[in-house]
């Protein structure tokens, strides 16, 4: 049975949902990090992701710079990390070093991958779209990892307020 609701109240039943790491690197060498919910498979030939990135983003800009970016699934361990990349702005600290996190190069992008995390995705920019307030990027994979650790859970976000385990 279903009942009429605002959007609000409705999102709000959208949990448990996905997040995932968008990792990116600027021309001189910073590594950003930033977490993102929005995410999904667009296509699987070839295999693309889909992200929203708000505008003001220091990883939209950078994705639009360099034309690269991974999209990593953390892992259980990663939720204070996460959280972190997810509420600090990479305009203003470098979120690469100061995360805590462990990076690995990246074997056909110059963006590195996330060591601990489930799994690991290097991306090349495709398009960018703008169907609403928030500009979706598309990624092609062209190169993907996963841990070699296969009980390593990937990190949910349970509920409003950031709710990660």
């Amino acid at each position: 049975m279903q009942r009429s609701a605002d959007i609000a109240e409705a999102w709000n039943r959208k949990y448990p949902e996905q997040v995932v790491l968008v990792i990116t690197k600027s021309p001189e060498g910073k590594v950003n990090i930033m977490a993102v919910g929005w995410v999904c498979l667009v296509s699987d030939a070839p295999p693309m992701f889909l992200v929203g990135i708000d505008d003001p983003a220091y990883t939209l800009e950078l994705i639009r710079k360099t034309g690269e970016f991974v999209i990593a699934y953390p892992s259980q361990s990663m939720a204070q990390a996460t959280l972190y990349a997810g509420t600090v702005h990479g305009h203003h600290e470098d979120k690469g070093k100061n995360s805590g996190l462990e990076f690995l190069p990246g074997t056909e992008t110059s963006v590195p991958i996330l060591a601990d995390a489930v799994a690991n995705f290097e991306c090349k920019l495709v398009a960018e779209y703008r169907p609403g307030n928030c500009p979706l990027v598309t990624g092609e994979v062209i190169a993907s990892h996963v841990n070699t650790d296969a009980s390593v859970l990937r990190l949910v976000n349970w509920g409003p307020g950031y709710q990660l385990r």
